[in-house]
């Protein structure tokens, strides 16, 4: 099947590059209920008989990612492509010129960007994505947490899958019925359906990006102020 025939999904999320934890991100994302338009060089082969949307392109080409539907995109993941046979400087490199591009046909999508080199993140910045990451950094606080937090490996593995079906970790846009309300009576309303709140999420003050800053277990008299996000663990119901 060739990308000509391609059914771009509305409201979609657009993976640039293709790498050995693509396959996962998409079965996570999908699981999450969140459709996937693939935008890579070659068809993996992962997805050689797979029905999922792959335009053939390249990445940081303007034309390759309207055909992908950038423009009506939710949001983009733009991964490190090549590792291990190019320079982690040119992947990062590659990398944030295929953010820059995507933020600048569709400045409102919420973009993250898979970043190798710390030193790089400087560069990283000046393509206005939402979110920089570093894969290779966050599996080392999680091998670390699991050595110092014995049993614990589990519980963060299940939290942080939605494909397995079990319980996850998921945030609510609280709508305007909240406004003036605490966070006390938003927590027990999530409680009462069986879910466990964590944490509040606030708008920061950086107009030209989408960034949410975070607070864990917030005093219960805190007013709600919108716009407000809500973390909380879907929990698995027996």
């Amino acid at each position: 099947m060739t990308d000509i025939f391609v059914n771009i999904p509305e409201g979609h999320t657009i993976i640039c590059g293709w790498n050995n934890h693509a396959m996962q991100i998409v079965k996570e994302l999908e699981a999450a209920g969140h459709p996937v338009v693939i935008v890579c060089a070659k068809r993996p082969e992962e997805l050689k008989n797979s029905t999922r949307a792959v335009i053939e392109g390249d990445c940081a080409d303007d034309a390759t990612l309207i055909k992908a539907g950038v423009m009506t995109a939710v949001s983009a993941i733009i991964l490190a492509e090549d590792v291990g046979r190019l320079p982690v400087d040119t992947v990062d490199a590659r990398s944030i010129l295929t953010a820059l591009a995507v933020e600048q046909l569709h400045p409102e999508i919420y973009s993250v960007l898979e970043i190798l080199n710390p030193d790089n993140l400087r560069h990283a910045s000046n393509a206005n994505v939402d979110n920089v990451v570093l894969c290779e950094q966050l599996i080392a606080h999680f091998l670390a947490l699991c050595a110092s937090q014995r049993g614990i490996s589990g519980f963060a593995s299940d939290i942080f899958s939605h494909s397995d079906n079990r319980s996850s970790l998921n945030t609510l846009e609280l709508g305007p019925e909240w406004n003036g309300k605490t966070t006390g009576e938003v927590f027990a309303a999530i409680r009462a359906q069986g879910d466990l709140p964590l944490a509040i999420m606030r708008r920061g003050e950086d107009e030209e990006r989408e960034e949410w800053l975070h607070e864990i277990n917030p005093p219960a008299a805190t007013p709600v102020k919108l716009p407000m996000k809500v973390i909380y663990i879907k929990c698995e119901k027996k």
